[in-house]
């Protein structure tokens, strides 16, 4: 081949200007490439602090709900402003919410202890109590409360869960302390409690930080991706310190985000610079390792075709097209590792979250979502208990049926039908205070008898009789009453085998009653 024939320089000028192109293009993409690279991890991290935030912060609203059901309970018992300094009606109190809050604590994640404290100013320095358990085991057991005069108010480990409470005058997270009685790292969110403004005492859980922990050491972002807890810029409490000391000794490695939690603690989540680097060196070494394949390819195609080398010019063109218009997931980078990492990050994310959901609506289960009553799976576990105690205890039942329910669905709609509902189950449970109540059908409900309503059910069932008299609701104009009808009945070990017999006799009752009210079904 003549070096000055046009064939050797058509030959030459086509593979001087493809090399071009190809060292241009190739450029140009490691260029785009670096740039992307830096632009999803912030936004992934960005997107993967925010979404882990939620997910924590959730946990932490599972855990002040607890607390606050816990409280609306023990105000709840107060009638009025003369209870908080009587001792009986202070033991009272105590004696129900022992029974009420195992049920709370059972049913909240993380939780290893819980308390109920009287004010020592109005009780003594130890009125209340305190059960906790140690980290793995299912039974609370109860412990002698802390005598809250033997301890400084800033001893965190013994007392400060009441005092810095009291001195907030409102619920607090405390951050993460180490409790030296059982040896386990916690956090606690202790409420305040006030009747008519004045302070009566506190309620609180204490929950194994690992709860927390767990989840941020299961955040990862790359190979040496990291998340951990900070409080105003300070590590708190990590099982994995080595990696925090470095980003703290070494900002500038990290690519760093952070979001508040409602607890006042911040997630972190943070990027190796390396990570980032190594992945623009691996793009980087793709797009080389493929200019030089495309840049011998094409030499190989014209020294051999060069009558053809339209074809593959265009063909080159259209590629070339693609790779400046920012298309690198075809041809050129045809390795999509990191497009999968993604992938499979959002998948592992989608388990916990449908995990987690399931969580929490195993924890709704036993609650009525109309009436916030305890439900028909409530009821059929407290018969089972029931039945299957050796010694059954001093027991006696109320059934209630909402009379002319169906009527009221008829003629005004579902809708008014459950206003009725409610305003039924918020007379019952005002009345029984200190009784098990269950909506056990659409228009039925049980109460179980504990306590001070055992012995004066006459007088409360002749309360509730004149509170429905006055309560009405209304519809198209008209005032709807509030009718019930209502059966009791008690255990006798003589005649009573099981529940149902008990049951069955409070159901006749009730429909006696329900026969004997003139004009109702």
């Amino acid at each position: 081949m003549k070096t000055k024939s046009l064939h050797f320089k058509f030959l030459i000028t086509i593979i001087a200007a493809m090399l071009a192109v190809t060292v241009f293009i190739g450029g140009l993409c490691v260029y785009e490439v670096d740039n992307f690279v830096q632009t999803q991890t912030e936004s992934l991290i960005k997107v993967t602090c925010e979404k882990d935030t939620a997910q924590i912060n959730d946990v932490f609203g599972d855990m002040e709900n607890s607390v606050h059901i816990m409280e609306g309970y023990v105000l709840g018992l107060l009638e009025d402003g003369d209870d908080i300094h009587d001792s009986e009606v202070q033991q009272e109190i105590i004696s129900l919410s022992d029974e009420m809050f195992v049920d709370v604590a059972k049913h909240t994640e993380g939780a290893v202890a819980y308390y109920l404290r009287i004010a020592p100013e109005i009780s003594d320095s130890q009125s209340g109590f305190f059960y906790s358990r140690a980290r793995g085991e299912k039974r609370f057991v109860r412990f002698e409360p802390t005598d809250l005069s033997a301890y400084d108010r800033n001893d965190t480990e013994h007392v400060g869960w009441y005092w810095q409470a009291y001195d907030a005058g409102e619920p607090v997270w405390m951050l993460p302390y180490h409790n030296l009685n059982n040896d386990i790292v916690m956090i606690s969110y202790v409420v305040p409690l006030y009747y008519n403004k004045e302070f009566f005492g506190v309620v609180g859980i204490d929950f194994d930080y690992m709860v927390l922990t767990d989840k941020v050491s299961n955040i990862k972002i790359y190979e040496n991706g990291f998340a951990h807890l900070e409080f105003e810029g300070e590590e708190i409490y990590n099982l994995y310190h080595n990696k925090e000391s470095g980003i703290h000794n070494h900002p500038e490695e990290y690519l760093s985000v952070s979001n508040k939690l409602k607890n006042g603690m911040s997630l972190v989540i943070s990027a190796s610079y390396s990570d980032i680097k190594q992945i623009r060196y691996d793009i980087a070494l793709n797009i080389v390792y493929i200019a030089v394949l495309l840049g011998l390819f094409f030499a190989l195609v014209v020294g051999i075709i060069v009558r053809r080398i339209v074809d593959p010019l265009k063909k080159l063109t259209e590629a070339s097209a693609k790779l400046a218009g920012g298309d690198y997931n075809v041809d050129i980078i045809h390795s999509d590792t990191y497009e999968i990492k993604l992938l499979s990050t959002a998948f592992n994310n989608m388990a916990r979250n449908l995990e987690e959901h399931e969580r929490i609506q195993s924890l709704l289960a036993y609650r009525d979502s109309l009436t916030g009553l305890k439900n028909s799976n409530s009821y059929r576990v407290w018969v089972s208990e029931f039945d299957k105690a050796a010694e059954k205890p001093e027991t006696a039942i109320i059934m209630i049926d909402l009379n002319c329910l169906k009527e009221t669905n008829d003629r005004y709609g579902h809708e008014v039908g459950d206003r009725l509902i409610v305003a039924a189950a918020h007379l019952i449970a005002d009345t029984f205070k200190r009784s098990h109540v269950f909506r056990i059908g659409g228009d039925e409900f049980l109460v179980v008898l504990r306590n001070r309503d055992l012995k004066e059910y006459g007088e409360l069932m002749k309360k509730l009789e004149a509170e429905c008299a006055k309560r009405f609701i209304t519809a198209d104009g008209e005032m709807l009453p509030v009718s019930l009808a209502m059966g009791y009945a008690r255990y006798d070990s003589d005649e009573d085998t099981s529940f149902v017999d008990v049951f069955n006799k409070a159901d006749d009752a009730m429909y006696e009653n329900k026969r004997g009210a003139k004009g109702l079904n």
